[in-house]
């Protein structure tokens, strides 16, 4: 692996955007009260109506300040920790970062397309645009051909492959045949609480769930790039899943989400991200690095 100057930058100017535009929208409030308002639609939502959600739904106003603060604990010290290993030609730190770098790059496309308008959309916009460069200048820093003869033997292939499949088949379950499809049998729009087009539906459907098919299919074959999506992708939804979770117990705790959606939404992403870290915490057991990097390292601790 040849880690790149250009990504080590990016990762740190990712790592600046997200502390601000976590720091401001958790902590901003600028006095502001909820109020009801009637989308495009005909529904009747609460808004937010303070500091930098104001003019998103009650419900999301609410969650956006629970995935800030898991921003700020967990997103912003891990991508700075795997972002020094990486730079240090850490295989193990490389691939980390790769999967970090693909949950900011989801979580920023979020931002940029998801939240209604606000005074941070430029940094919305940079975070995104940052994610972007950096996940790809990552993500093809690694020499494929040599990258399956870091994985024991007793990597559990099959087991991974099944929780890609199954990360894959739940998200189109969930968004598109629980969620869509019986709103065009209907002849009405899902439930967009306010939004025109929820970007998730999109980006899980259009994007991670087909990734991860092809992840599982490729790396049941031992091929090269799907030992590369497949660790990429459970750092993702490990990542992904726990920030979930704690979007999902702020709504919770302020009593915007109900008994019923949290059983259908949320309760699988418990289950997925536990099989996810659980998976993951496996996958690098059974990973080791280059001959001279742990040389060097056994040099270092041993002078």
């Amino acid at each position: 692996m040849r880690p790149s100057k250009a990504a080590i930058w990016l990762s740190a100017l990712i790592a600046l955007l997200a502390l601000v535009a976590a720091a401001v929208g958790l902590f901003w409030q600028d006095g502001g009260n909820p109020f009801f308002f009637t989308t495009l639609r005909g529904e009747t939502v609460q808004m937010y109506g303070q500091g930098l959600y104001r003019y998103e739904t009650l419900r999301d106003g609410v969650g956006f300040k629970g995935a800030d603060l898991f921003i700020l604990v967990v997103g912003v010290p891990l991508l700075l920790l795997f972002t020094l290993r990486y730079q240090r030609g850490d295989l193990r730190g490389g691939l980390l970062l790769t999967g970090t770098l693909a949950y900011f790059l989801y979580n920023s496309a979020s931002m940029t397309f998801g939240y209604a308008y606000n005074n941070l959309f430029l940094v919305y916009l940079a975070q995104f645009s940052a994610s972007l460069f950096a996940f790809v200048l990552a993500f093809t820093s690694f020499d494929l051909k040599a990258l399956p003869a870091r994985f024991s033997d007793r990597l559990p292939r099959r087991g991974i492959a099944g929780f890609l499949f199954a990360v894959g088949i739940s998200l189109i379950l969930v968004w598109g045949v629980m969620s869509i499809l019986p709103a065009l049998l209907a002849g009405v729009a899902p439930a967009l609480t306010g939004h025109t087009t929820l970007p998730t539906h999109a980006l899980d459907m259009g994007i991670i769930a087909p990734l991860a098919f092809v992840a599982g299919v490729l790396l049941l074959r031992r091929a090269a790039l799907g030992y590369l999506l497949a660790a990429m992708l459970l750092v993702v939804s490990s990542v992904l899943g726990a920030g979930v979770l704690a979007l999902s117990a702020a709504q919770l705790l302020a009593g915007v989400l109900t008994a019923a959606e949290t059983i259908v939404f949320v309760a699988p992403f418990v289950i997925l991200t536990a099989v996810g870290i659980w998976l993951t915490v496996a996958l690098f057991h059974n990973f080791s690095e280059p001959a001279p990097l742990r040389v060097a390292t056994l040099h270092s601790a041993h002078p």
